[in-house]
């Protein structure tokens, strides 16, 4: 994910030339294919997603209901903030992106083996027993 540089077509939109019909008119579709195996290529695919849409940081932080300057700090190259559970979710609808997890198939055949099989099947719909705080103790 690294690496990836803005389209051209998105680098020519001039910077005294940012009227909202002119950007849209030229901005490409974003980015389908952006992976994040970590905390860190999560936040670098936001900034991307964030570039290539074409919004500030402020628009962000105001969007997102952020103080004023969080983004900066949660996106810039080297980040002051951590992004955490309520930052994330804020941050993906402001920009309207979701998240999607599938599996990753070069990474399974590096653990399967790993893995260990529960003992006892998982209920497909465990009923707590009086006095019990978990079904699955």
């Amino acid at each position: 994910m690294t690496g990836r540089t803005m389209p051209a077509v998105a680098r020519l939109i001039s910077a005294h030339d940012d009227t909202a019909e002119r950007r849209t008119s030229i901005t490409p579709a974003p980015v389908q294919d952006l992976e994040a195996r970590s905390m860190q290529e999560l936040v670098e695919a936001i900034r991307v997603w964030r570039e290539m849409r074409g919004v500030s940081l402020a628009t962000l932080d105001h969007v997102a209901g952020w103080a004023e300057g969080y983004g900066a700090k949660l996106l810039s190259p080297s980040p002051i903030k951590n992004l955490g559970w309520q930052s994330l979710g804020l941050g993906l609808n402001a920009l309207a992106i979701k998240l999607v997890v599938v599996e990753d198939p070069e990474q399974r055949k590096l653990v399967e083996r790993r893995w260990t099989q529960r003992e006892r099947p998982q209920n497909a719909a465990p009923a707590a027993a009086k006095g019990r705080r978990h079904a699955d103790h």
